[in-house]
């Protein structure tokens, strides 16, 4: 399983380094030496893409100077007038995430936060949790560059390789270069400052708790849900992880499908041009055209990377929980072939009202579900 794993950040290397050029030829033109990233509202800046060469002599860390040259065929894959965007897919365990999230992080110009809230474990996080101030502050801060203050975050990435691993562009500069440097906050700052794309996927925090990020006017949340019979399906019969209640018991699944219900609505009023709603079945049935959808929401282009990433992807077939390698149009309904009627009824009881919500079927008998489509009209803006 590791050999396919390495194989698939091995392919992701090869796009990835285009980034690495167009991240490091800004050097010159930021002022890091106060705090690295944050500062105003960057939306309406336009991105700009300097001359390699001239930030190759500016580069004094032989190291840097090395990754610049060796990607240097790759250094105009980023459009030149790519606009600083803030891409955050919010879902829970088992919904499509992965694979959402990578879509968009295939687009030149990206910078992939992957599941930075998992050192709080198999829990999740609402409005309400003691360490709200925390977590929001973690998030606010890698969408901005900002490490200083993300000391948890980089210990537990130091020790779980798969959360730079997904950031192929991190990643491939990482297996080149002495490990420690690609940990430390001022040379991730550097580097992800200059990315004008971030994509972060978050499956732990709830939707009214990452409303603060929405203050800034370049932040698009794509909240996206699958059927929760699937998700319990998946959960029980997939994975051996799922050990803590807010993983394995519908019960909880089912409130915190509920209250971000709720909050999308809300935040879909006071955001509207911010916040999106995607069904995992939808982009499963028509990758290409949710993918366009997705991408144009954020101000950005089908690029031809993205392409090929889906193009790649979905003619494979790795029968693995984790891989996002195989065509999900086939198998979106294959829950209702291997769960257990019981628990569908289960799921069912504690759902019902955002199942109907969301455009999903109700099943009333196990033939239902083995003849039925569990996918209707989705009617919510």
């Amino acid at each position: 399983m590791w050999r396919r794993r390495w194989a698939a950040v091995s392919c992701g290397l090869a796009v990835g380094g285009s980034l690495i050029l167009t991240t490091l030829t800004l050097i010159t033109t930021l002022n890091l030496g106060q705090g690295g990233a944050g500062g105003g509202d960057p939306a309406g800046e336009e991105y700009t893409l300097p001359s390699l060469e001239e930030v190759i002599e500016s580069v004094q860390d032989l190291d840097i100077q090395r990754v610049l040259r060796l990607y240097s065929t790759q250094h105009s894959e980023v459009p030149a007038a790519t606009p600083p965007a803030r891409v955050i897919v919010s879902s829970t365990w088992r919904s499509g995430s992965t694979l959402l999230a990578e879509i968009i992080a295939a687009h030149p110009g990206a910078f992939y936060h992957y599941e930075p809230l998992m050192t709080y474990g198999l829990n999740q996080l609402e409005a309400n949790h003691k360490d709200k101030e925390e977590v929001v502050g973690v998030l606010q801060g890698l969408l901005q560059c900002d490490y200083q203050h993300a000391d948890d975050y980089l210990k537990f990435a130091f020790i779980n390789h798969e959360m730079f691993m997904r950031n192929s562009r991190l990643w491939s500069m990482c297996s080149i270069i002495p490990r420690t440097k690609c940990y430390h906050p001022d040379t991730l700052a550097r580097l992800c400052s200059l990315f004008p794309i971030h994509v972060m996927k978050v499956v732990r925090a709830r939707l009214e708790l990452l409303q603060p990020l929405l203050k800034r006017s370049n932040v698009r949340l794509v909240w996206l849900v699958r059927d929760p019979r699937a998700v319990m399906s998946s959960r029980l019969n997939s994975v051996s992880w799922c050990q803590t209640r807010a993983c394995y018991d519908p019960g909880y699944l089912c409130s915190d499908l509920t209250a971000d219900f709720s909050n999308y609505l809300y935040l879909k009023e006071l955001y509207p041009k911010q916040v999106m709603l995607l069904r995992y079945e939808d982009l499963a049935r028509n990758p290409y055209d949710k993918s366009r959808e997705v991408l144009k929401f954020a101000g950005l282009s089908f690029h031809r990377r993205v392409q090929d990433y889906l193009d790649d992807h979905l003619t494979s077939d790795e029968d693995e929980p984790w891989s996002t390698r195989h065509d999900p149009k086939t198998r979106v309904a294959r829950w209702m072939k291997i769960m257990k009627f019981d628990d569908v009824v289960r799921t069912q009881y504690f759902c019902q009202t955002v199942i109907k919500n969301l455009g999903y079927r109700l099943f009333t008998s196990k033939s239902d579900m083995e003849n039925g489509n569990a996918v209707g009209f989705l009617n919510i803006p």
